[in-house]
């Protein structure tokens, strides 16, 4: 997995000692600047692989600082994603596939008033998704949507408040193969005095130095993200953000 060629540059267990007292570790100054350090790096780090990385990443949970993703093989030609709003994506996945239904089915689908659904149903139809029967009322799915993502990494940073991290963290599992806290290594003691909490909740932990040493203590296990409809959406959005890249 792609986790594996980032957080694995250094390994450390929580009985380990962080720094030795004659060389105490610098901090940051600011978020931001661990944030950008961090994605130099990592930036660097997948440029050989099918992957990338984007910042400041929603998705109806909160803003991810940092969300890497792994990407199929056939992305550019699932683009057309990134043209529908991601907030409706889930709902043309769940549609029936090449059988005609109601305006009114697709409203209670979306769980969206009548006008609301005829205006998404419209664009679906423009975008070469749907198309419609004349003026009935009837429609039909005629290209299924696909993923251009299989595997999403989110990360939320923190100059030393793992609680809040954490926190975050833990609802962007929604959408998130894994997801994880990192922190500035000069103040990781106290999360790694909770890493319990980080095991329960299945939350990897890392830390970054100034020097741009990234240390991880703990990885967590790859799991389906818990909400399809999430995962869907920031596969959407995903796409959006690379369309405009274009």
């Amino acid at each position: 997995m792609l986790t594996a060629q980032i957080f694995e540059k250094v390994t450390v267990t929580k009985t380990s000692t962080i720094s030795s007292s004659n060389n105490p570790p610098l901090r940051f100054n600011t978020e931001e600047q661990l944030v950008h350090l961090f994605e130099a790096i990592v930036g660097h780090k997948i440029q050989k692989y099918s992957s990338g990385l984007l910042t400041e990443f929603e998705c109806g949970d909160g803003v991810a600082d940092i969300v890497l993703y792994e990407i199929h093989k056939g992305w550019k030609n699932r683009q057309h994603l990134g043209e529908l709003s991601p907030r409706w994506v889930y709902s043309l996945r769940s549609l029936p596939y090449r059988k005609y239904f109601t305006t009114s089915e697709f409203a209670a689908l979306s769980m969206s008033t009548r006008n609301t659904a005829v205006t998404i149903l419209n664009k679906f139809v423009e975008h070469g998704f749907c198309k419609r029967k004349n003026t009935t009322g009837f429609w039909i799915k005629t290209i299924q949507p696909r993923q251009i993502v299989k595997n999403i990494y989110a990360v939320e940073a923190k100059l030393r408040h793992w609680k809040r991290a954490l926190v975050q963290a833990v609802r962007y599992r929604d959408y998130a193969t894994q997801s994880w806290v990192l922190l500035d290594e000069y103040s990781i003691k106290p999360a790694l005095d909770n890493l319990d909490q980080f095991i329960r909740l299945n939350i990897g932990l890392v830390a970054l130095s100034t020097e741009g040493s990234i240390i991880t203590y703990l990885t967590p296990s790859p799991l389906p993200p818990k909400s399809p409809a999430r995962f869907w959406q920031a596969n959407a959005e995903i796409a959006h953000r690379l369309l405009s890249h274009f």
